[in-house]
């Protein structure tokens, strides 16, 4: 595990970063619609920064897993299918923390934890402001914010993203053209294993 962190903590911090500066973004965008008093225009623009977010991630994670390309084939690194997962997942662990904390807040009625739930749904829906303009909906008159769950269930798309993603770059597996123009450069000991496998 201390290996797996020290592989990939910069690919987690960058995945944290995009998801920081598109929800910056996003909630941006939803409080223009808000002014604007557009429903529409709130749940269409919130799906652009959904699916700008899911983008980047998607380039990320396929970009690790090319990274890894040469490594597990020749042997050199043990390849894991969830190893994507995993990453996303780490990434994703604040989130998931302050879906803890509003769950608390929705089922114990202490003071205490009622206010720091209170403040973690504030930080929360900055947080995944990419996803406000969605979850100011109602279903059956129930708002979207306002039910627990749904804290737990935003990070899921991103996750499963990025483990599919990064899949598809394990296996070198283009599904756009934009990774044509990219040149991910491998290390010297990658490029003498990967000539010894070629001979």
């Amino acid at each position: 595990m201390k290996r797996f962190f020290s592989n990939y903590s910069y690919d987690m911090v960058k995945m944290f970063l995009n998801q920081f500066a598109v929800a910056i973004f996003g909630f941006s965008l939803v409080l223009t619609a808000g002014l604007a008093d557009n429903d529409t225009l709130r749940n269409v623009t919130s799906v652009a920064a959904i699916l700008l977010y899911l983008f980047l991630l998607y380039t990320n994670a396929w970009a690790i897993g090319y990274r890894n390309k040469v490594p597990v084939e020749t042997g050199s690194q043990k390849g894991n299918v969830w190893t994507g997962f995993l990453i996303s997942l780490c990434a994703n662990s604040l989130n998931f923390l302050f879906a803890i904390l509003i769950t608390l807040a929705t089922f114990v009625d202490i003071d205490v934890i009622n206010s720091i739930g209170g403040v973690a749904s504030c930080i929360a829906l900055f947080l995944e402001g990419m996803y406000t303009g969605i979850l100011a909906n109602s279903v059956g008159g129930v708002v979207l914010n306002s039910c627990w769950f749904m804290y737990f269930l935003i990070p899921l798309p991103a996750i499963i993203v990025s483990g599919v993603a990064y899949l598809l770059g394990l296996h070198d597996v283009k599904w756009t053209s934009f990774f044509n123009r990219q040149e991910l450069p491998l290390s010297d000991r990658d490029v003498k294993q990967k000539e010894r496998r070629d001979d």
